[in-house]
């Protein structure tokens, strides 16, 4: 609504049921996209087709209901959603829509969850085990038998569905309850892909661009097949096709990229008394040329320091690039004598110089930004391990103290 200033304001009471409910829409893309990096070769994987998700193969299916729980519980004892589920599998069974031997019937629940119940039901992995979950269940819903004292007592929400459940061929739903499994999330849904993209071989670094960019493609692709009336269906072989290609794009980029932002002339300006700005007065460069040396100076440092922490440089590589660098200026130093040997100093530095900035060397054999090398070479010559003019270390040593 508009005030009367005009400005447009919005009520301060939301729907409660509105985040939760989108959770759980958007949990059944992202429980997905966890499926699909998991596959192995051959699958079928679908959404809203078969089940909230499900995966299809030669061996068989598994059917798949994903629940976001913020506060509830949605597999406890007495959970609509949990007798729901069960319910809606049995009847499947009942009705010949699927094969209960050759059908995994999974519960995903975003968040660490268990219930008496529940976990009963998924740690039965025989008949006779699942045979006592289901007594256990009736015992606990209905009471023991033959009265059912506690029928009555449950609650209206449930009733229809437990009664399905109860009254349902015993031998049909103990083959249910013996392939019912619970699994878990972390809380975390997205950090749960990003947890198994980290067991793959790519760069930590890349984790979340590679998570972020796989989401959408997934969404993207099950949308298009909705809107046309189609299976949402996404076969495993398919999805890794897009995966590796994308994967190989950013993760084998053979380009360093620099995040780090040029200084400000004044910001500059600050590092003029630094030792290796002072190796540049030594060869009377200009004022504006060692404005620009101090921006690849602090570039370079804040580039080394990123591409360490995120992985993307082994810390190491920072060492092997300084030796070589050393020995480049070394050999360059040499070259530069025999050719301007004649020369005063200060011009004998400026070639120097300018024959170094020219260096293009990789860093594990990927590019690197204009600014870097020149900067890594600033920093060596901060601590003087190079310089340009040919009597630098005895102009630039540290005086002694008297």
């Amino acid at each position: 609504m508009k005030t009367s200033t005009g400005r447009v304001t919005f009520p301060r009471k939301r729907k409660t049921e509105v985040p939760g409910q989108a959770l759980g829409i958007g949990l059944q893309y992202t429980r997905l996209l966890q499926i699909l990096l998991q596959a192995d070769p051959g699958i079928a994987c679908s959404m809203e087709y078969l089940d909230d998700v499900a995966e299809e193969s030669a061996l068989g299916i598994k059917l798949g209901q994903s629940k976001s729980a913020l506060t509830a519980n949605p597999v406890a004892n007495r959970a609509k959603s949990l007798w729901k589920t069960l319910s809606n599998w049995v009847t499947l069974a009942t009705e010949g829509g699927c094969d209960p031997d050759r059908t995994v019937f999974e519960m995903y629940v975003s968040r660490p969850v268990s219930g008496l119940l529940v976990d009963a039901f998924s740690v039965s992995i025989t008949l006779d085990a699942a045979q006592l979950a289901l007594q256990l269940a009736r015992s606990t819903l209905w009471g023991e038998e033959p009265e059912h004292a506690k029928r009555n007592e449950v609650a209206a929400e449930i009733a229809p569905y437990v009664d399905r459940v109860f009254t349902a061929d015993p031998a049909l739903v103990v083959r249910v309850i013996k392939n019912f499994r619970l699994t878990c999330g972390s809380g975390n849904p997205q950090a749960d892909v990003e947890a198994i993209l980290k067991t793959h071989p790519i760069a930590q670094s890349k984790v979340r661009d590679i998570a972020d960019h796989m989401s959408g493609v997934v969404k993207r692709r099950v949308d298009e097949f909705l809107e046309a009336g189609k299976p949402a269906i996404i076969k495993s072989d398919e999805f890794h096709t897009w995966y590796t290609a994308y994967v190989q794009k950013v993760d084998r980029d053979m380009v360093l990229r620099s995040h780090a932002k040029r200084p400000s002339d004044e910001e500059a300006e600050g590092h003029l008394p630094r030792v290796f700005v002072q190796q540049l007065d030594l060869i009377g460069l200009p004022f504006e040329d060692k404005l620009e040396a101090v921006g690849d100076y602090l570039m370079a440092a804040a580039d080394r320091t990123e591409w360490a922490a995120s992985g993307d440089v082994d810390a190491t590589s920072f060492d092997e690039l300084n030796i070589r660098l050393k020995r480049t200026w070394k050999n360059k130093r040499l070259a530069c004598k025999v050719a301007y040997g004649g020369k005063a100093f200060d011009e004998q530095g400026l070639a120097l110089y300018a024959d170094c900035m020219a260096v293009n060397v990789a860093v594990q054999q990927k590019e690197t930004p204009d600014h870097f090398i020149p900067g890594c070479l600033h920093r060596l010559a901060d601590d003087l391990s190079i310089g340009w003019h040919p009597e630098f270390a005895g102009q630039l040593k540290p005086k002694k103290a008297a």
